[in-house]
Order: C-alpha cells, then structure tokens, then sequence
C-alpha cells in the first residue's frame, strides 16, 4: 500500500500544520519522518478521526478494514479521478490518512493504518506465546457477528474494550457504560432491535421503534420530544448522494422539518432536518442531555 513516501513536500507540511503540529520541518525528507512517527503514535490516528466531519471516519474504517476500494463505492457517486479528492475524503487525504494509488483507488496510508489498527486491535507481536498466563478484571463482554464489526466497536474510546478472540473483546466498565458508549457512536447492538413504529399502535416504551420515511419519521421524532426519548438518526449531512451516519440524539425541540438536540457522535447541540433523515429509530433510554437556557 502507499505511504507518506508517496506525498509531495508541500503535501507533507500542510497534513503536518492540519495535524496541529508546530514543529515543521523545511526538508521534504525531514517532514516524512516526522509526519510517520505522528500517524503512528499511539492513539494520534484515532484522536484526529474525533474531529473528522460527517462521513469521513466511517470511510477511513472502511479503508483501514477491507483496503482499497473506488471513491464511488464509499460516496455513491463518481469521481473523475484527478487533483482532490471530493468531500469528506479530501479532509482524510489532506492530513496523509489516504492516499490515492496508480491504478486509481483510494488506499489509507501504510502509516495510518498501521497506526489505527495497532491501538485497535491491542497488537503485541513482540510477546511471546509462553508469556505467563494474565487473570485481569472484566465486567463486560462483547460479541460481534465478525471480526470488522468487533474493530468498529473497539474504536469506541468510551466502550475501553480489548480484543480477547476474533470476534470477542472484553472491559473492565460496566455494561450499562459500554452499551452507552457503542451507542453514542453509532455502533449497532443486538439491544436495537426494533419494531416498525405505527401511530395507531404505539408499543410499549421497553421497545425501540423504526421510522422510514418522512411522515413516520415526523411522528417519532415529535413522540421522541414529547416523551424525552433519545433517537437513533441514519442521517446524510450533505446530500442523498453523500456517506450517512448513524448517531444517537438527545431531542429538545422539533418544529418546521427541523430536529434541534445534542448529538452524541459530535459531542454538542445539532440541528437536523427532516429530508437528510434516512431513517428514525426511538429508543427506550431517556435523553441524557437536557437544553441549555436561552
């Protein structure tokens, strides 16, 4: 796969100066060096994608998990193939976590992934297979249906899950925390199965409700702010055509199309409307965030 080898000298110091780093050195050689040992650190990959826009970490994970696919197979639509690449992947490959290769597809760069993946999936290859064995407290299991899956729930910094089987990875948090966590960054769990949402047949608050739609998906929201429930919002930021994302939202008001609330995927007040909404799920827990004053 290609790597910040691959980066033109101007390229490298303006993913240096986005990645907030000060110390940027004039050598093209130099700013290589540096700009590796930054993708690589412990934790540096993960932290930058907490700051990505809407749609842009769900591609990187895509990249760092299967490799390289074509930019219309992550944004749903084409790209002609020259200069930058098109929003959100433009913000990734300007801060060197993609790259796009000679046959026209677009990679993460060695450095990122190696990176991400590293922190991830808790690698030690350097241990050896006769280490002593290790008893360490957990309070909570996970598991997922495939090893992918299990990497997107252990990114979750909240979840605190280390990888201890393929598709199993265990912490030491409770799993109240760890299922609050996986939610807030869009993480499905088997707790989220739902039952098609009916205004003439609500069910009971225990169970998750599903609107798609945009009728249905204006009555779950109003029942969501009336009630104080949180949601689950598939929701396309910039255009049917763009990447969605799924988050959960603490809803406060609801009026003309548009859903004010706290977002947990961004850590703050969002305004959401109702054409960009794939899809509503209400949940059964209560909002945890309530309106700030006017």
């Amino acid at each position: 796969m290609p790597g910040v080898a691959e980066l033109a000298g101007e390229e490298v110091r303006e993913a240096l100066r986005l990645l907030g780093r000060r110390d940027v050195p004039s050598n093209r050689a130099a700013a290589q060096r540096v700009l590796r040992e930054h993708l690589r650190a412990s934790g540096s990959v993960r932290a930058t994608l907490d700051q990505a826009p809407d749609g842009a970490r769900d591609a990187f994970l895509t990249l760092a998990q299967h490799g390289a696919v074509t930019v219309e197979s992550l944004l749903g639509r084409g790209w002609w193939g020259r200069g930058a690449l098109p929003p959100p992947l433009d913000w990734l490959q300007r801060r060197g976590l993609v790259l796009v290769g000679t046959d026209g597809l677009l990679y993460p760069s060695d450095e990122a992934r190696e990176g991400f993946l590293e922190l991830t999936l808790d690698l030690a290859p350097s241990q050896p297979t006769t280490a002593p064995a290790r008893v360490e407290p957990a309070q909570s299991v996970v598991i997922a249906e495939s090893s992918a899956d299990l990497d997107r729930a252990v990114a979750v910094p909240g979840a605190a899950l280390r990888v201890v089987a393929p598709t199993v990875a265990v912490s030491e948090r409770s799993p109240t925390a760890v299922l609050a966590a996986l939610r807030a960054a869009g993480v499905e769990t088997a707790d989220d199965l739902t039952v098609p949402a009916s205004s003439r047949e609500p069910a009971l608050p225990v169970a998750p409700e599903e609107a798609v739609g945009p009728r249905a998906v204006r009555e779950v929201l109003a029942r969501a702010v009336a009630e104080s429930r949180q949601v689950r919002l598939q929701y396309f930021a910039s255009s049917r055509g763009g990447a969605p994302t799924s988050r959960v939202v603490d809803p406060w008001r609801f009026a003309d199309d548009l859903v004010v609330g706290y977002c947990h995927l961004r850590g703050g007040e969002r305004t959401f409307a109702v054409d960009r909404i794939g899809r509503a799920r209400l949940l059964p827990s209560m909002i945890e965030h309530t309106a700030p004053p006017d």
